[in-house]
């Protein structure tokens, strides 16, 4: 995003020490430094500093143990009119059996990665790759926002979302 938008400052954040020194590091050796930063932290930490224009999280909802307490804490650090943009696997809208392929890929990822790596807290939501609409809906609700739509981005993979307070 700051490569296609030169006049923007963008903040990432991340549980993982080894992805922000290396995201710190494609700054650093693509100019970017002075504009992007990123920190090793909770992305459902209430305390989270900011009053940002746009707060994106991108093929990582499904991943966090708790997603409605990071998205509340990602509301809480919102402008006035800013919103929130999430993108997750395109999956089915309900549960069909047999499963798609697009669904059956989400279901093998969510049982050797995502819910493996979120069951150790025992307030997991367990949500795995299979996030489907309803699913973001409901966990956006929760958090407070006023307003979930599906964006109209044709992606055979992905599906993106836009949250309004």
């Amino acid at each position: 995003m700051a490569g296609a938008y030169p006049k923007i400052t963008v903040d990432g954040f991340d549980l993982d020490p080894d992805v922000v020194a290396a995201a710190t590091q494609h700054a650093a050796e693509t100019g970017m430094a002075g504009r992007v930063r990123f920190a090793v932290v909770d992305a459902a930490d209430p305390d989270l500093p900011g009053a940002y224009d746009l707060v994106t999280i991108f093929e990582a909802l499904h991943d966090m143990a708790r997603p409605v307490d990071a998205l509340r804490a990602a509301r809480a650090m919102l402008a006035e009119d800013g919103s929130v943009v999430i993108a997750d696997e395109r999956v089915e809208d309900e549960f069909t059996a047999p499963a798609p392929d697009p669904d059956r890929r989400a279901y093998g990822w969510s049982v050797v990665s995502c819910l493996p790596s979120v069951m150790g807290d025992p307030e997991t939501a367990a949500t795995g790759a299979a996030l489907r609409p309803a699913t973001l809906a409901g966990y956006a609700e929760a958090a407070g926002f006023g307003r979930t739509e599906a964006l109209g981005v044709e992606d055979e993979d992905w599906r993106f979302y836009r949250l309004l307070p």
